[in-house]
């Protein structure tokens, strides 16, 4: 028998106080002596011969050890359904008291499902943009693709002037210290809009080969706080200087990406462009859907959950900024003001959660092995991996689940899609 108190502990979450019963214990120390004895290994005796009490005098610890591992998942899970609690995740197990054979109890804080009335979710009205692609799109993504094919040129004639790249050594210091390590081989382009104007400016007129020493403030949005503001001392050794030959837009160009003729390209690169304007059409038709569903359902979601996407969302954010240059030591400093900024935006992607969760329930909606599958097939042929391979990733790292779910939830946002009213829009 297992005994257990309920009380609430704020939205969303529980305390159980949860006691064994002494029947139970023993019970449970019985099954497990029970398989301990078929393996033990005691002095004097064969495999699974020996008698219990000497069994219990020399696993005696381990046997503990079992029974609590198998008591305590047990009395939670009798304890959820005496109660008729819907939890939400994992609880928190502690104020574990065991005493062998004759008392256990301990406290489950359990964060359980919100419940609220869902509003009509079907027949959702929302607009829907016609694809479209600007004229100068084409011309953009041609210069992109030149720019990317670019021919770097050594320049030995005459010095460094502006649109030239130097490949340079660069020390830098600041407050009479060392800002950085030396940077070896660092392709700086001399264009006015550099991180230091002022660095670039006075390095114009250099050869190759030639050294200097420059004195440059630092501007303020430099993304390195350490320096931003601050009057920094360069040494700059220019190894080489080298100029962008841009390739000229003919059949020559296009057939760098297996086209007869330019045009033929520029038909590609159009249907590209249209492939991406409807699907950013798409994307902006179900957020549309997600922010109505969202802003239709208010509800207190488990506090646990919006921590741990909270936490998601700022490593995230913290990433994507390091990528561009931070250092990692300002941007653990930003974690409060981060946490600021996405807060809100947390609490509405779990209650999405629980929503979406909602409508598969209702609607029947779940992933089978087809989808399964067929999203195997997906994640092969982007990542380059046999099925199999991919497969038994899933497998090894326990994520087929989380697969499962993410297929779940792309089949209630298509149902969703399939049952607005959708209004066209220009």
């Amino acid at each position: 028998m297992v005994g257990s108190k309920i009380k609430s502990i704020g939205e969303c979450a529980l305390l159980l106080e949860i006691t064994v019963s002494q029947e139970n214990i023993e019970k449970a120390f019985d099954e497990v002596y029970d398989e301990i004895t078929k393996y033990a290994n005691i002095p004097g005796f064969r495999t699974g011969r020996a008698p219990r009490e000497l069994v219990e005098k020399h696993y005696g610890k381990s046997a503990s050890e079992e029974a609590l591992k198998r008591l305590i998942p047990e009395a939670y899970r009798d304890a959820v359904v005496e109660h008729k609690i819907l939890p939400a995740a994992l609880p928190e197990i502690s104020d574990v008291k065991f005493e062998g054979k004759t008392a256990l109890s301990f406290s489950a804080k359990v964060d359980t499902r919100p419940v609220f009335k869902l509003k009509s979710y079907k027949g959702l009205k929302v607009e829907k943009n016609k694809p479209r692609v600007a004229d100068d799109e084409v011309e953009r993504m041609l210069n992109n693709l030149r720019e990317l094919n670019a021919k770097y040129i050594a320049v030995e004639d005459r010095p460094a002037q502006m649109g030239d790249y130097v490949v340079s050594d660069l020390d830098c210091s600041v407050d009479g210290k060392p800002a950085h390590k030396t940077r070896q081989n660092l392709w700086l382009f001399l264009e006015k809009d550099s991180l230091v104007p002022v660095l670039i400016e006075k390095m114009i007129g250099m050869n190759k080969g030639e050294e200097r020493d420059i004195e440059a403030l630092v501007p303020e949005k430099h993304p390195d706080k350490t320096i931003a503001g601050k009057l920094a001392k360069y040494h700059i050794r220019a190894k080489e200087i080298k100029r962008r030959e841009l390739p000229d837009l003919n059949d020559e160009f296009a057939k760098i990406f297996a086209k007869e003729k330019l045009s033929d390209l520029k038909a590609e690169i159009l249907r590209e462009l249209e492939a991406r304007a409807k699907a950013n059409v798409e994307i902006a038709l179900e957020n549309q859907i997600l922010n109505k569903l969202i802003d239709d359902n208010v509800f207190v979601v488990p506090a646990s959950f919006t921590a741990k996407q909270l936490d998601f969302m700022v490593e995230d954010a913290k990433e994507q900024l390091f990528r561009k240059g931070f250092k990692k030591e300002d941007l653990d400093k930003k974690n409060e003001e981060l946490r600021g900024k996405f807060k809100d935006e947390a609490v509405r992607k779990v209650r999405l959660l629980f929503i979406l969760d909602t409508i598969a329930e209702a609607e029947k909606i779940a992933a089978s092995e087809k989808d399964l599958v067929e999203a195997y097939k997906a994640i092969s042929a982007r990542s380059g991996k046999s099925e199999d391979e991919v497969r038994g990733f899933y497998e090894k790292e326990d994520m087929v689940e989380d697969l499962k779910a993410k297929i779940r939830e792309g089949k209630v946002i298509q149902f969703l899609l399939a049952n607005a009213e959708v209004t066209e829009k220009g």
